[in-house]
């Protein structure tokens, strides 16, 4: 099933509630973008099978999204996380700090984030996080690692 594919984009999909599970086939898949489902629900947990492949991860408008999976942390190459008008979205994978290479988080308009992970605090790639003001607070911490918030 497509063994060269790079990039997916799946763009106003109202019905799509979720990705089947043989998305973890596509293991040349870099970027991985979701936008404007509103009836998204959530990623499958074998997500992490992307891990040696996946650097771009986009989830954008997704407005049913509640929770990012714990199998996200595994995914040590991915340099963006965007979820930007994620308005649902209440937490970040427990893990996160396991993301080891990702630079940059795009949260804008997430404000029902209730507060960071503590292992956020090892993500040593990371530079910059995109977020509203009130959600800001929870990264303050990390500006003495040179984050930009």
């Amino acid at each position: 099933m497509f063994p060269s594919l790079s990039e997916l984009i799946v763009d106003h999909c109202d019905n799509l509630s979720q990705l089947p599970p043989s998305i973890s086939q596509l293991d040349t898949l870099n970027s991985l973008n979701i936008t404007n489902c509103h009836n998204f629900r959530q990623l499958p947990t074998n997500l992490s099978d992307l891990k040696r492949s996946l650097l771009i991860l986009r989830l954008y408008a997704c407005l049913s999204l509640r929770m990012m999976p714990q199998s996200t942390s595994e995914m040590s190459k991915l340099k963006y996380l965007d979820v930007p008008q994620c308005v649902n979205l209440r937490s970040l994978s427990e893990g996160i700090g396991k993301m080891s290479g990702s630079e940059k988080i795009d949260m804008r308009e997430c404000s029902e984030v209730s507060g960071i992970p503590d292992s956020a605090a090892s993500m040593e790639s990371l530079r910059c996080v995109i977020c509203d003001e009130e959600v800001s607070w929870s990264w303050k911490g990390f500006e003495k690692i040179g984050l930009h918030v």
